[in-house]
């Protein structure tokens, strides 16, 4: 890309302003970079255009006496006929002649132009990277406040479900298991729940406890399957029913034959709604 100091040389040699030295030094750059050739080469076409096109205008009445002037000032002088020759240098077929000035103009305009676009291209592309930065920034946010509203949204189901969770504490039914505890907690919705024990005894040998959940749906209660104690008497396990549950209504564990059984048999050492 050409910047600004090389592109005021090259118009400057459009116009034939440089002198000598920065003249031979602006050609040895012109030889080196293709690209501020053709920047130069179509500022002197447009120079010699405008030169061509250039309206033709009639000199000055005061022109003349101002001819005379430096006549009368350098006849003295050896060169004497040089005024008369300098009188008719800018003269042109049909008695006119082309403004220095209007070419110098011309081109001052179309160069102004030329760097008005540019400047013009610069801001524009300078608004755009702040509108893209901008948009980013707001891109930014958005993502923020949607991540925020997820986990509001996720708090919300969270304490939603946590509503819906039913917590039973079964109360002991023997008094060889009043010293343990059962606690229960039921969601309805995804139809499984946790139950964990307590210091509970050690079933017999060849026994195990049973979980039993008491639904008004069926004449008998819906096992929820076998609950592995350890051997302090603790268990903590999720668990499912072998039907689907309406209505938990009560909760009960029995001492049941190992591997369990289809209906309670034995017996209901735990209750609770």
């Amino acid at each position: 890309m050409i910047d600004e100091e090389r592109q005021d040389l090259a118009a400057d040699y459009a116009l034939n302003e440089l002198d000598p030295y920065k003249t031979g030094a602006f050609e040895a750059e012109l030889a080196r970079d293709p690209e501020l050739r053709a920047l130069t080469e179509e500022l002197c076409e447009a120079a010699a255009s405008l030169a061509h096109n250039a309206p033709r205008r009639l000199p000055p009445p005061e022109l003349r006496e101002r001819i005379l002037a430096s006549v009368r000032g350098e006849a003295i002088a050896p060169s004497a006929p040089a005024p008369a020759a300098a009188a008719k240098a800018p003269v042109q077929s049909g008695g006119v002649s082309i403004l220095p000035w209007a070419l110098a103009a011309g081109f001052a305009i179309t160069t102004a132009a030329l760097w008005f676009e540019r400047d013009q291209l610069r801001t524009d592309s300078m608004n755009l990277r702040q509108d893209a930065i901008a948009l980013r920034e707001k891109a930014e946010k958005s993502k923020g406040r949607i991540a925020d509203l997820s986990k509001q949204v996720e708090v919300l189901k969270n304490r939603d479900a946590l509503a819906q969770v039913r917590l039973a504490t079964l109360s002991a039914q023997v008094d060889a298991y009043k010293n343990g505890k059962v606690l229960i907690a039921w969601d309805p919705e995804k139809q499984r729940g946790v139950v964990q024990f307590t210091n509970l005894p050690r079933p017999e040998a060849g026994k195990d406890y049973q979980l039993w959940v008491i639904d008004p749906k069926y004449p008998k209660p819906v096992s929820g399957g076998i609950v592995p104690t350890n051997p302090d008497g603790s268990a903590n396990i999720a668990f499912k029913t072998v039907e689907p549950i309406e209505k938990a209504d009560k909760f009960a564990v029995s001492v049941e034959p190992a591997g369990g059984v289809p209906s309670a048999t034995g017996p209901i050492v735990f209750l609770g709604n």
